[in-house]
């Protein structure tokens, strides 16, 4: 487990349970989303840093990208702010965000192809791995050229490669070993 992770996982499921509680997941959700894209800018990351910007400047600069404010995740941002943890915030997302799925009892495929996806083959994809993990399944789908034909499937931090380049390099792997 990385630091980032150590030290946002306690931030994640204060936030998920302040927005459950008050049935505001999806404003939470969409908050911490923009602020994570804002805070990994490197101009943003200096004017948080600055000496001269004090906390609660640091707390309205931040709440000004927000289109849904909050008393409440106000607060969360502001102690994430003095306890100089708000540069986590796209951990904090992350992990917020699998705790939402979770909940749901769904997951995200991440599909790799050379080509785009029909319709039809998207949806044998979400039945096929609906059945498999017993969960809803949503479909991020990348294309990736270098693959040259076939699939390439990552859900929990297990992948599924069906591509013609994976079958090369096994190929190849072959006849080095077999040397």
């Amino acid at each position: 487990m990385t630091d980032s992770v150590t030290f946002s996982r306690p931030y994640a499921e204060a936030a998920y349970k302040i927005a459950s509680e008050s049935s505001s997941i999806p404003m939470w959700k969409n908050n911490l989303m923009v602020l994570s894209n804002i805070v990994v800018d490197m101009e943003v990351k200096a004017i948080i840093a600055s000496p001269k910007v004090d906390t609660e400047q640091t707390l309205k600069f931040l709440v000004s990208f927000l289109s849904e404010q909050d008393e409440s995740f106000s607060n969360f941002l502001h102690i994430m702010i003095s306890n100089k943890k708000v540069y986590f915030l796209d951990e904090v997302f992350k992990l917020f965000d699998e705790m939402v799925l979770d909940d749901n009892n769904t997951t995200v495929a991440q599909v790799e192809t050379a080509y785009a996806l029909s319709d039809a083959q998207k949806t044998s994809i979400i039945k096929n791995l609906s059945e498999k993990y017993d969960k809803t399944i949503h479909i991020n789908e990348v294309l990736n050229k270098s693959l040259l034909a076939g699939i390439k499937i990552s859900i929990n931090n297990q992948v599924t490669d069906y591509s013609v380049r994976n079958k090369l390099n096994l190929v190849k792997e072959q006849i080095i070993n077999n040397r």
